[in-house]
């Protein structure tokens, strides 16, 4: 029975009777067969060839085994990348839940550097609840103190430099503060920094908008931006027109909102003002197709501006006859953005910046004796002040590095950012107490830098730190003049705890060091403890 078994298996798998007979002749036991050469040699040939069929069969199986297990761990890696990205844009995903439908192919409202550099996976949602125009609220405020009586945030932004000299500061330090304090400084205690209202869409096929109104602790309402900005226009260009933020730099478009210290820079607050570079005109902007992200843009502008290209009142302008403000547009910038494929983990963004205004225009009190001109005045009719007109150039140079920890809510999340700033004016002196000075050209060259860096130490918490200095070089130049002047820098240290994506804590520690005037320096500590919440949807930020 057993013997009858085995055969009939054996059967069943042999793919021709002959190779039937060559077992069913070997695996029986009890047959003696008398055999040939010839036989035996044949029997050979077919065991052979049996042998060769399976291990072909073999060989196949272990084939398709092999290329099973490869699909089966291509697929888990693309899995696990998947997860990854969706943890790095939950973690890196700033207050916004929702953004503007856009239509299919649309140019994004920002466009962004590969990898981290887009709004994340929440610049996807749309709802069909959410409201055309999207809008938004950010309350944004704080209670501030340092050692020098509430007048730290005034002197910070008002660093001495021998070209800043504000049209409405000339007369008096108390008109500087005044304006200061108008442009959002703090004093010691509570403050409310602003309220911002932002209202985005999509208008048509062609045009998106954005509106952003500020509304400061006083009840003062001001229009930071309003602009529209074309969709669909071929080879990567696009066109913006109203007043907005200039792309100038890297911090320089962003509302206060977006910033990782409570306060602006010195650099950017001492050469461009509180308000940044921001204008009315036109800008043009061109992505090209390449392998990397890079975008290239231009500005023109109108020119009015708090300190690159400012100009005095009508009346100042009489007095000292520097003229009338000239039509617009006056200011123009140019700027290249470059960022290199990294990874998914890591992004770099590399730029170089120029911006230019044909007409500035300051005053400057006039010195006598050691502390300035040798000259007494020589008509006591005239004011005791130096009118000087010209123009202004300023360079920028920023980059960008940005490493996604891959934990949830920004934990081992690293950002470094720094720019360097450079302003030069060149003046001519139209009206001075001494004749022999008018028509002299001095220039004024000032610049700055600032270096910031922010870590995920913590689900939700970042500890941040940044050094910024204005004035490594702080000079005048040329007719007839020569002197240069120190610098003022600060450390400043800050904790952010972000309870949820809607809302964060900060608290930042600075150690100051202002030069107020020349010779004399302001040495002071100022501590901010900042809330910040944002209400409804708005458009994704940049990168």
């Amino acid at each position: 029975m057993r013997h009858s078994l085995s055969q009939g298996v054996l059967c069943a798998t042999l793919p021709t009777p002959r190779p039937y007979l060559l077992l069913a002749a070997l695996l029986a036991p009890g047959t003696t067969m008398a055999a040939s050469d010839t036989e035996i040699a044949e029997l050979r040939s077919m065991l052979n060839q049996m042998k060769s069929q399976y291990e072909s069969r073999i060989a196949a199986l272990e084939s398709r085994l092999a290329k099973a297990a490869r699909d089966a761990s291509s697929s888990n890696r693309e899995s696990d990348r998947v997860a990854s990205r969706a943890d790095k844009a939950a973690a890196t995903a700033e207050p916004r839940p929702m953004t503007a439908p856009t239509a299919p192919g649309a140019v994004p409202l920002v466009a962004s550097p590969p990898a981290a550099a887009s709004g994340g996976a929440l610049g996807a949602l749309t709802s069909g609840s959410a409201f055309n125009p999207q809008i938004s609220v950010f309350l944004d405020g704080n209670y501030y103190q340092d050692g020098v009586d509430g007048e730290g945030s005034v002197l910070v932004g008002a660093a001495y430099q021998p070209s800043r000299l504000l049209p409405h500061a000339h007369a008096g330090t108390a008109a500087l503060e005044s304006e200061a304090h108008a442009h959002g400084a703090a004093e010691n205690g509570f403050n409310f920094r602003e309220a911002e209202l932002a209202f985005s869409a999509t208008v048509d096929p062609y045009f998106d908008a954005s509106l952003f109104i500020s509304i400061d602790g006083d009840g003062g309402v001001e229009l930071e931006e309003g602009w529209l900005q074309t969709r669909g226009l071929p080879y990567g260009l696009r066109i913006k027109a109203g007043k907005f933020l200039s792309d100038f730099g890297y911090i320089n478009r962003q509302h206060p909102h977006q910033w990782d210290f409570v306060d602006q820079n010195l650099p950017y607050l001492n050469l461009l003002g509180p308000h940044g570079l921001q204008d009315t005109g036109v800008q043009l902007t061109w992505l090209p197709k390449l392998p990397f992200y890079t975008l290239v843009g231009a500005e023109l502008a109108q020119g009015n501006q708090e300190i690159l290209g400012a100009t005095l009142d009508s009346v100042e302008q009489q007095e000292l006859g520097l003229g009338d403000t000239g039509g617009g547009p006056r200011l123009w910038t140019a700027f290249a953005k470059v960022a290199p494929e990294l990874g998914d983990r890591h992004a770099l963004q590399l730029g170089i910046s120029y911006a230019h205004n044909r007409q500035h225009q300051e005053v400057q009190p006039y010195l006598h004796g050691e502390e300035g001109h040798d000259h007494p005045a020589e008509d006591p009719e005239l004011p005791e002040e130096i009118g000087l007109a010209g123009d202004a150039g300023l360079w920028g140079i920023d980059l960008v590095y940005k490493y996604a920890g891959g934990r949830p809510q920004g934990q081992g999340d690293f950002k470094f950012q720094t720019e360097y700033l450079r302003s030069i004016k060149d003046m001519e002196i139209r009206s001075s107490p001494d004749p022999e000075e008018l028509g002299l050209r001095p220039t004024f060259t000032t610049d700055g830098l600032y270096a910031q860096a922010l870590y995920g130490f913590a689900p939700r918490w970042t500890a941040g730190l940044r050094y910024d200095v204005l004035g490594l070089t702080n000079e005048v130049s040329g007719g007839g003049e020569q002197a240069s002047f120190g610098a003022s820098n600060r450390w400043t240290l800050d904790l952010t705890w972000k309870l949820s994506e809607f809302s964060l804590l900060r608290a930042q520690y600075a150690k100051n060091d202002i030069l107020v005037e020349p010779g004399e320096r302001a040495h002071f500590d100022a501590f901010y403890l900042q809330f910040l919440v944002s209400m409804g949807s708005h458009g994704a930020h940049g990168f």
